[in-house]
């Protein structure tokens, strides 16, 4: 389990097929640990200094972005979470839902809004101030359009993460906030969008 709060950007090393080496520079990783790469839940198959090597199955390569990412790429890494530790953003597993497109990049008054393309089907999952990772990224969900939502990153988030390089266009990994999904699944179909705005607000 994740939170969305991303710890360091890690440079890729080397990506080829199912295989993937990043120099991340933890200094408390062991072998078998999760870390979310681009808030893909992966498993440290092998490591040597600050490198780090994961395995990917096929089906991630294809359901996520991580299958485009070449030499000196950028990725945002997180360990998973302590019993002990801080609960700084959400719940994230680590498990993508699908890939989105960014459509367009503005700037506010407080910071950078990100508009996303999504798929028809899972626009149920987006709620106003409901919760999203985006690359791995904890965001909250600013606006929802027809088949696109908005967020905004302050200056700190465009900082520690790898989202302040998107441009127009681009894929990212995206997973909608557990706890909707588990209500959509069930509650009855009629009584979802009342419930859900009570729960959010």
């Amino acid at each position: 389990m994740f939170t969305g709060i991303v710890e360091t950007i890690g440079k890729i090393k080397s990506a080829a097929g199912g295989s993937l080496e990043i120099t991340a520079g933890f200094d408390a990783v062991k072998l078998g640990d999760s870390v979310a790469v681009n808030g893909v839940c992966l498993t440290v198959s092998a490591m040597q200094g600050g490198d780090l090597s994961f395995d990917i199955m096929p089906v991630t390569l294809q359901d996520t972005v991580l299958g485009a990412l070449r030499s000196g790429d950028t990725v945002n890494l997180e360990r998973a979470m302590p019993a002990d530790g801080r609960f700084g953003g959400h719940f994230v597993s680590g498990h993508i839902d699908e890939t989105g497109v960014v459509e367009k990049i503005n700037k506010d008054d407080t910071g950078f809004v990100l508009q996303i393309k999504i798929s028809q089907e899972n626009k149920r999952f987006l709620v106003p101030k409901g919760s999203i990772a985006i690359n791995g990224v904890s965001l909250t969900i600013q606006s929802v359009q027809e088949n696109s939502f908005t967020v905004s990153l302050v200056e700190h988030t465009r900082k520690i993460t790898t989202l302040s390089g998107l441009q127009n266009g681009n894929k990212v990994n995206i997973e909608y906030d557990l706890l909707i999904r588990y209500l959509q699944n069930l509650l009855p179909a009629e009584s979802r969008p009342t419930v859900l705005q009570k729960f959010m607000y």
